[in-house]
């Protein structure tokens, strides 16, 4: 990763201060950086030419360690996600062939898999147990930190099961790194918190960008939002980093209790919505908000401040481009269109991908002389505020009418006491699709959002059914499985409120 001559400036600094804490396992900065040189040069021992490295270990303290050793010049590393379907983690093996595969001891299952697939493999955890030490320092491991050169694979969502692959370059992530330490207050962070699998790509780059900056950085062995919520207070967590549905879990569990140590909190991977805004305010009501969109593809795109004396400007918008960034919202014929217009926003800047290592459809993500887009569709605003007015997929046809499901979902979270809703489009025989809302809400509110819906949505938009929820199906990283709650709905696994509440009533 190109962070290593940061991580050694701060070792050579402040040795025996706490680097990274995850699950209350802890690592200080001579630690880090001695026990992730000697990794590597046992990498190098078994395969001296470099190759790809794969790392399975999830969340736990060898992975910062694998992480440092795994990309550093010339090793390229690939980001495996353990708890994946045995199936997929088999088909992302033999297409990535690492050279070695990096996991936990207990990990039996993928130790399995790797010695049917002929793949070396390394148990992280039971080899620090011999306590290795650096035999020599390797120049190369701290050096080439603004090579466009490959460091890291990792993997996007695509429109089969298996995840897409793509590459990305040191200089990729470095740049945002330069442009992205004042604009998000990290010199002023002594302490990072996410709460999240550091295999999503969210986790990964927050760790990096905390061990960039100097500061000290924490994560859980898992999701779990009570044991989140005790860790800012017993460690004085400065600075939490957050998808918005984490904000919705913390608010479930914390029964009325605000922290207000906390001083800045960072949303991404969704829009920022007002339902979230008000529990995350609630709940941590001295903290600095800030919210960014971006994509896997794009790295960073906008960032957004919020003001709380104009809340409802400031979430109408994910802000302005991110420094290094220029944004351009182009027709279907890649053409520039005026200000306030909709097209697709395309974008300029040294994060951009080179392209996928395979699962690439020609659909979302495409490059041009000028830039590139994921077909995420909105426009820019007088004051050069972008707005997203559907996400890649979120625009349906639906009885001849193009919907997008976030300016519904955007309707409904907007409501006074919504904890968290989301809306999907399932198969209709006669609509072709057919918009429904599931709701977590008290059940007295839950009845009345239909009412509410038809009052602020066009008819066409208003959802044939809404679904009343108290326990949504996630992801490890805290997100709500679509899927899920799809075959929930297709196996008549939901109640409705007051047994099926359908639009037009």
């Amino acid at each position: 990763m190109p962070v290593h001559d940061r991580v050694q400036q701060h070792a050579q600094k402040h040795p025996h201060a706490i680097a990274v804490n995850i699950d209350g396992q802890t690592l200080s900065w001579l630690q880090l950086w001695q026990r992730s040189q000697a990794l590597y040069q046992f990498i190098l021992s078994e395969s001296p030419n470099g190759h790809t490295v794969a790392i399975a270990t999830g969340n736990a303290i060898a992975f910062p360690i694998a992480w440092l050793a795994a990309t550093a010049q010339p090793l390229t590393a690939a980001i495996i996600d353990p708890l994946l379907p045995a199936e997929q983690l088999h088909e992302m093996l033999s297409r990535i062939k690492p050279g070695l595969l990096l996991l936990n001891q207990q990990d039996r299952a993928t130790i399995a898999l790797a010695d049917a697939l002929q793949i070396h493999w390394l148990a992280v955890d039971r080899w620090l147990e011999s306590d290795p030490s650096v035999t020599e320092d390797r120049p190369a491991f701290s050096q080439g930190m603004h090579d466009a050169t490959p460091f890291l694979i990792n993997f996007t969502s695509g429109t089969t099961s298996l995840p897409k692959a793509f590459v990305r370059s040191r200089r990729s992530w470095r740049s945002s790194f330069e442009n992205g330490e004042a604009i998000f207050q990290l010199t002023d962070a002594p302490s990072t918190l996410f709460p999240g699998p550091l295999s999503n790509g969210i986790g990964l780059y927050c760790l990096n960008e905390t061990l960039y900056a100097g500061g000290c950085f924490y994560s859980l062995g898992k999701w779990q939002p009570d044991a989140a919520l005790a860790l800012i207070v017993r460690q004085q967590i400065q600075r939490l980093v957050v998808v918005p549905t984490m904000i919705a879990g913390f608010a479930r569990v914390a029964d009325g209790e605000a922290f207000p140590d906390l001083r800045n909190l960072l949303s991404a991977g969704a829009k920022l919505e007002l339902n979230h805004y008000r529990q995350a305010r609630a709940l941590f009501p001295a903290a600095r908000m800030q919210e960014y969109y971006g994509a896997s593809e794009l790295g960073f795109v906008a960032v957004s401040t919020l003001n709380d004396d104009s809340i409802s400007d400031s979430l109408a918008s994910v802000g302005q481009a991110f420094p290094g960034t220029t944004i351009e919202i182009l027709d279907d014929d890649d053409v520039p269109v005026a200000m306030n217009q909709p097209g697709r926003i395309f974008i300029r800047s040294e994060q951009i991908i080179e392209g996928y290592l395979w699962g690439d459809d020609g659909g979302a993500f495409k490059k041009t002389p000028w830039g590139a887009t994921v077909s995420d569709i909105g426009y820019l605003d007088e004051r050069q505020n972008l707005h997203i007015i559907g996400r890649r997929g979120n625009m349906i046809l639906s009885g001849g009418n193009n919907i997008y499901l976030s300016e519904i979902e955007t309707t409904i979270k907007a409501i006074p006491g919504v904890i968290e809703a989301m809306v999907i489009a399932i198969d209709d025989n006669y609509l072709g699709k057919k918009i429904v809302a599931i709701i977590e809400a008290e059940l007295t509110l839950a009845e009345t959002i239909p009412e509410i819906c038809r009052e602020h949505l066009a008819k066409y938009k208003l959802p044939r059914h809404y679904y009343h929820i108290s326990h949504w199906p996630l992801t490890p990283a805290g997100k709500i499985k679509r899927a899920g709650l799809e075959i929930r709905i297709a196996n008549h696994d939901l109640r409705t409120d007051l047994t099926e509440l359908s639009a037009g009533r």
